[in-house]
């Protein structure tokens, strides 16, 4: 059986790395006895994986991890339900299964669906961020250096699907935005948000932001929809 399970990630957990967190949840697999299935080969692995990295200090209410069980796993003994239960009872605080579900045996995976994620973006209130964030989105190029080629720059605009202002208090500024995200095209929000603060004529301060994953998405036509519906979940 494959299983798809969604989680969250909060708190100090926010600095755990991907690849911590990846061996923390096949470690919480192991104390819950389930039968993992693995690849054939020379050196074969679990079949357990995420659906995209997060970033260190990112926090995350829409986390994925898919895994398959071996033909001899006991079925019944592994309910979602049961298994989200079952989970919570040993992950570390920071982390919390949110749902779980079946996914059809010969279904694509939950990563090849991802093509954009949503976030929501707390940021230091200034006055004129409604008309700055009307400024840049309304921009059809928006120069960002290539992390790994200084000196040269791409147009992320066409990576940027929406982006929304809103003002919680005199103190705050909460951006909600949903990014290109995935394999083939990818934004991570800090990118997004460095280029935000020049077109606004900010000194951009990552310490004085906070964000969080709060859907990952993929396209079914023209509209963008949870991986869980794309995956065939099933309760």
């Amino acid at each position: 059986m494959r299983y798809l399970v969604k989680f969250e990630k909060k708190d100090k957990m926010i600095f755990v790395s991907h690849l911590d967190a990846q061996r923390l949840f096949h470690r919480a697999v192991k104390m819950l006895r389930i039968d993992l299935k693995y690849s054939n080969g020379f050196n074969p692995h679990p079949k357990l994986s995420f659906a995209q990295p997060l970033s260190l200090g990112h926090s995350s209410v829409s986390e994925y991890m898919e895994f398959e069980t071996g033909e001899n796993e006991d079925v019944a003994a592994h309910r979602p339900l049961m298994l989200k239960d079952r989970f919570n009872a040993i992950l570390p605080r920071g982390f919390k299964v949110l749902e779980a579900w079946r996914i059809p045996q010969a279904g694509k995976s939950a990563s090849s669906f991802v093509a954009a994620a949503k976030y929501r973006i707390d940021i230091p209130f200034f006055f004129t961020y409604r008309e700055a964030a009307m400024d840049f989105f309304g921009r059809e190029r928006i120069r960002a250096e290539k992390p790994k080629n200084k000196g040269e720059f791409i147009n992320i605009r066409p990576m940027i699907i929406a982006l929304k202002p809103l003002m919680v208090d005199e103190n705050t500024i909460t951006l909600t935005s949903t990014l290109h995200c995935g394999s083939s095209s990818n934004l991570n929000p800090e990118r997004m948000l460095q280029c935000f603060y020049a077109c606004s004529g900010k000194a951009y301060d990552r310490a004085g932001v906070a964000i969080e994953r709060v859907a990952m998405l993929g396209w079914k036509g023209d509209e963008l929809m949870p991986l869980e519906y794309l995956c065939g979940a099933q309760t």
